[in-house]
Formats: structure tokens, sequence, C-alpha cells
């Protein structure tokens, strides 16, 4: 891939998986520009000259955000489809992390993340995973953090398995033993204090039974906190599964958490 000067969204495959790269007007090949990579929720998707992300005005908006002040480009994968961190994803997310080391003009030793939803499992198994210790700040909005919880709590416990090959009946008990060496709270629960983590914001409703808080946010927060991150945790009182829906705010928020790039 060869980038040009100025804006522009390229759209190329790595690991089998459709991926993009959408740079910012500032953008100067010349000038190796920061990286954020951006992970799509459920039914989310990447394919050749489309994405969700990118073609709905409401999301981009959040995207333009974070690149504003950082002078960002954005990439993400399709990472598998529904794929709620499991092996498949995690490999397309190194892939297209390998891809774009070798990209002039992108400056991945200064790289982000951002996603919500179902993304929420692949960062944090990519950070476990083929990203450790290369994340400098990562921003999540009403994640999935704990596919144990949402196994025993009924939330989206058939699309969960699904996406591990597990059949939705499967007892609880069991399910969760196949799941869990892929669940990223007990690996973050069991890091050691001092391993190299990035700066994280984690935005969440309130009021989201799609993804409770007391079982994803704010155990997520005390796991990261226990492993010396800098971790910042807020919660919007009157929010459900919808801080998508904030606009201005978290934009306002996103722009200035990225300007750390």
């Amino acid at each position: 891939m060869k980038l040009e000067k100025g804006e522009q969204k390229v759209y190329f495959k790595a690991g089998g998986e459709w991926c993009y790269v959408w740079t910012p007007p500032s953008f100067d090949p010349t000038k190796p520009a920061p990286v954020l990579i951006h992970h799509h929720g459920a039914r989310g998707y990447v394919r050749e000259e489309e994405s969700d992300w990118l073609d709905t005005d409401s999301k981009t908006a959040y995207l333009r955000a974070a690149m504003e002040d950082s002078g960002c480009a954005v990439a993400g994968s399709h990472a598998c489809g529904d794929h709620w961190g499991n092996s498949c994803a995690v490999e397309a997310n190194g892939a297209l992390l390998e891809y774009l080391d070798g990209v002039e003009g992108l400056d991945t030793s200064r790289l982000g993340l951002m996603g919500g939803g179902l993304g929420g499992a692949l960062i944090w198994n990519s950070v476990l995973g083929p990203f450790a210790g290369r994340v400098k700040a990562l921003a999540v909005m009403q994640a999935v953090a704990h596919l144990s919880t949402c196994v025993r709590e009924q939330k989206f416990k058939d699309v969960c398995l699904k996406a591990y090959g597990v059949p939705e009946d499967t007892p609880d008990d069991e399910a969760i033993a196949r799941i869990v060496d892929h669940d990223p709270m007990p690996r973050l629960q069991a890091l050691k204090k001092g391993v190299k983590l990035p700066k994280v914001v984690i935005y969440h409703g309130a009021r989201d039974e799609n993804i409770p808080a007391d079982t994803n946010a704010k155990p997520l927060a005390e796991a990261l906190r226990a492993a010396g991150a800098d971790v910042t945790l807020e919660l919007f009182a009157d929010v459900e599964h919808n801080t998508y829906a904030m606009g201005k705010p978290m934009e306002t928020r996103l722009r200035e958490f990225f300007r750390v790039l």
C-alpha cells in the first residue's frame, strides 16, 4: 500500500480479512502519523469498499474526533465478524498490525485502540496477545470484558457461544469452561503489577442492562488498576447501552483523550 498526502480511505486485505485505513486531511507520509485501530461491535463489518463505521455519519464523527488533535490515521479489520474476541479475530488483528507496521507514513509505535460492545473482548485479547506492550492509549465504550458473565446472565449467551463453536444449549458451567481461555477478565485479573499496559478510559452507561457495569466496566477498571495501569472509568448516570448516541459530549472526550498519541 502506498498512501498519498491528505485524506483518503483505502481498503485492503490482511490475514484474509477486509481492512481499511483512513487518514486525516493533515496526513503527510513524510511525517509518520500515529495509528488508532478501531474494533466494531455486533453486526459491524468491513467489506470491500465499505464499513459500518466509515459509512454511518454518527459513528464516523467519533473516529474523526479522535483524529482531530492527534493527527492519527484510523484503521480497522472485519476481524471475522461477530467474533466475541475469538482466536480468528485476534489473529486477524495481529495480521492487520503487522501489515500496518510496513506502511510508509504510519507510526505504529504510537498505537491507540478504540471500540465497544463485543469489540471490547477483541481489544483485551489483542492487548494480552499480539499487541502486548505496544498500545499507548485505549478507549472502550459499553464494551464486553467478561464473557463468563454474559453466559451466566443470559446476556447474548447464544451469539457469544456461537462465535466459539459451542452449542447455545450447553449448560452454563460447561460453556464457561470451554471459553474461559478466551475470556479477558480472568486473564486481566491475573496480571502481575508492573506489566506494560496502555492508558485506559472506559465510558459506560450506568443503566446499561445489556452489558452491566457491575460485571464488566467496574471489575475491568479494578483489574487494570491492580496491575498498575492508568485508568479512568466514567459512568453516565442516565445512559443505557447507548454511549454511541451521546454525540458531541463523547466526541469531545475522544478528541481530548487521544491527544496522547
